[in-house]
């Protein structure tokens, strides 16, 4: 497929499961010749002073974004927050420390209830893939899968190159171990998806819900109503993470409620997320990106 112009959900370093610095990432824009890409990192706005600079610099437009992680019915979930008013003291920034300061204070019972479950785990290596930022537990999937002491661990053998669960290992490791009803999930400071729209709403952004194939199902609908009233404006309908069918069900359920259908690639690195490559979703283009920065002008 021809790389699109467009990519409206990619991750820099400042996201600890991130893997690219800001300049390089728009080095890599710029060799595709992208016109606009925007830095989504988890739980944090911290890239969009550097994300300025290397617009201006390049010519390459951007937004102010971010992933928020929410929780639901015992699952974790994301929003997508465009136009935040990174300046402003809100409930959300406020929010966001509460977030980074509980995963680091999980990190030692994490560690403890993956030993128990037979893992060797390089505490040196795991806070190594996090630098600068505190772990989280992505770089314990990469930590685990990496550490040769676990080469001959069997639970580990469906993640391996031919496995069952080879194609997104870490992704797959991450939901089978660490997620919420997992033997090895930890409990972390985090707000339900009400109040995250709600905040970042509030915060002057745009809410958008990431990837609902990941975990909205037809039994999820009725909560529509509720999100719509919190502020929520949009769906990623285009990304790897769905199916054909999923991408259809979507496209419809935005129409139905009237939310802006968006697209991005959640890029990190092609060896943490193959089959995630910047502007490789055929759906974005320049007038999706204008869209939204004309909702994000008429929100303020």
């Amino acid at each position: 497929m021809k790389r699109k112009s467009v990519d409206l959900h990619i991750h820099s370093g400042y996201s600890s499961d991130g893997t690219f610095s800001v300049p390089e990432l728009f080095q890599q824009a710029e060799s595709y010749g992208m016109e606009a890409i925007v830095i989504c990192d988890h739980d944090t706005c911290e890239a969009w002073e550097e994300a300025k600079k290397e617009s201006e610099r390049t010519g390459i437009l951007s937004l102010p974004a971010l992933e928020l992680s929410c929780i639901d019915e015992n699952r974790m979930v994301h929003i997508l927050g465009y136009g935040i008013d990174t300046k402003a003291e809100t409930w959300m920034s406020d929010t966001v420390d509460k977030i980074q300061t509980s995963r680091i204070e999980i990190l030692p019972q994490i560690q403890k209830n993956l030993e128990a479950e037979g893992f060797a785990v390089d505490m040196e290596m795991v806070y190594k893939l996090a630098a600068p930022h505190s772990p989280v537990i992505t770089n314990f999937a990469n930590a685990i899968l990496m550490d040769p002491r676990n080469a001959g661990n069997p639970k580990l053998e469906i993640y391996r190159p031919g496995g069952a669960k080879s194609d997104k290992p870490y992704i797959r490791f991450i939901r089978d171990y660490l997620v919420a009803g997992q033997k090895c999930y930890v409990p972390e400071y985090i707000v339900d998806i009400y109040s995250g729209i709600q905040m970042i709403s509030e915060a002057g952004g745009i809410p958008v819900l990431a990837h609902p194939g990941e975990w909205f199902t037809t039994e999820d609908e009725w909560k529509i109503g509720r999100m719509l009233e919190c502020g929520l404006r949009g769906v990623e309908v285009y990304t790897p993470y769905h199916s054909e069918e999923q991408t259809l069900y979507f496209e419809d359920l935005a129409k139905q409620h009237h939310l802006f259908a968006t697209a991005g690639s959640d890029y990190h690195d092609l060896k943490k997320k193959p089959g995630h490559e910047m502007g490789k979703i055929e759906a974005a283009d320049m007038e999706m990106f204008q869209t939204l920065t004309q909702m994000i002008e008429e929100k303020k």
